[in-house]
């Protein structure tokens, strides 16, 4: 999960690390009081969303009084930056700089080790910095601190140890005309995984990963659906599996389906059939039956659903039986009447597949099930061809 500048920000400064002062507004507030309040004349007005080359976009503009500032603040929450939702607005102090560096701490999956990126050239994508002016020093992982003379060096090392990050970065790290080393941005990626070790009621680090407002999706903001189905992974007795991604869109056929790649397929399989999806979702990893269960009653709460597929690739480890178990424990509760499709196979699949059969039949549902002898597409169009009858 990418976090936002301002709590990026916010993590620097507990850890020592110097950031331009500043102030964080959200629509609705007066934007020209928030610019009197901080103080300092000539501002930086930045867009916080969480993709990078905002500036280049239009986000981030450079005011001198309040009303400019105002009209800055409703210029960029009107905007839809990259298609990126404008979740708030950090009005800072512009920095007089002499230089701009590049500083990060990330996990090189090659050397399976923690690297220190450095060069002497920021304010760019790493990836646009001349390979032969970028330090990297590989870290061991049990180091308590690292001895460095590039300025916050052990200080992001903290950051990534405690915050169960996958990536921090300065850029530009900025030396002003006075000498003051400042993160003038912060990029920092927190390892979903680690999620139980942050919360509430066990916190490592300073951040409460609790606190932290919904990410957006699709360039607006979560659904409640889609903050609920988060959820579902989240816990420590949860890690088995995942069934929590869920993206809500604008159509009407429900979609349980399974395997990355095989769900982006059948996403297009169902459009083929000119059906429009009301979500994108799938789970995989032999996810507990309560998980599945969770996953299926979010999908079926969508109001206006007049039909579910369920379709997925032919599992290797993941019990058909577990996963289906949880799947009809939601169809014994509500008792659609619209057309079901089901098309897996896997582990226990005859069982599974008696099992649906049997709640098919005690509650008179519209369902037909098949397995890996049945297409994936085919099932689709057999879906179809239900819909057109019902």
């Amino acid at each position: 999960m990418n976090l936002y500048e301002f709590e990026g920000k916010n993590i620097f400064e507990k850890y020592g690390i110097k950031i331009p002062r500043g102030v964080v507004v959200r629509r609705g507030e007066n934007f020209a009081d928030a610019y009197t309040n901080l103080g300092v004349s000539n501002v930086v007005v930045k867009a916080q969303v969480l993709s990078g080359k905002r500036g280049k976009s239009g986000g981030i503009k450079f005011c001198s009084s309040a009303e400019e500032v105002q009209k800055a603040c409703e210029e960029i929450f009107a905007m839809n930056l990259r298609g990126q939702y404008i979740a708030a607005i950090r009005i800072e102090k512009k920095l007089v700089i002499a230089e701009e560096q590049y500083l990060s701490i990330t996990y090189d999956t090659n050397k399976k080790q923690p690297v220190l990126i450095y060069s002497r050239e920021g304010g760019m994508d790493i990836e646009d910095v001349p390979e032969e002016i970028i330090v990297k020093q590989w870290i061991d992982i049990r180091s308590e601190s690292i001895e460095s003379d590039i300025p916050f060096a052990n200080e992001l090392w903290q950051i990534f140890l405690k915050e169960d990050t996958r990536l921090v970065e300065i850029n530009p790290l900025v030396k002003t005309t006075t000498g003051e080393w400042i993160a003038a941005d912060a990029k920092i990626a927190i390892d979903d995984d680690a999620f139980f070790r942050h919360s509430t009621e066990k916190m490592r680090g300073v951040l409460n990963w609790e606190t932290l407002e919904p990410r957006t999706m699709m360039g607006r903001l979560p659904t409640d659906r889609e903050i609920e189905a988060k959820k579902i992974d989240e816990g420590e007795a949860y890690y088995r599996g995942t069934a929590g991604k869920y993206i809500e869109m604008d159509g009407d056929i429900a979609l349980i389906l399974n395997g990355g790649g095989a769900s982006i397929a059948n996403m297009d399989a169902i459009i083929a059939e000119g059906l429009k999806p009301a979500n994108y979702t799938e789970y995989s990893g032999n996810p507990p039956r309560e998980k599945v269960q969770a996953l299926a009653k979010v999908v079926l709460s969508k109001p206006g659903v007049r039909g579910l597929w369920m379709c997925g690739v032919v599992a290797n480890f993941t019990n058909m039986k577990e996963t289906f178990l949880g799947i009809i424990d939601v169809l014994d509760e509500l008792k659609p009447s619209y057309p079901i499709v089901v098309r897996r196979d896997g582990p226990e699949s005859a069982e599974a597949i008696r099992l649906v059969e049997e709640c098919a039949a005690r509650n008179n549902l519209n369902l037909k099930i098949f397995n890996k002898d049945m297409g994936m597409s085919e099932s689709a169009k057999i879906f179809s061809g239900m819909l057109k009858q019902a």
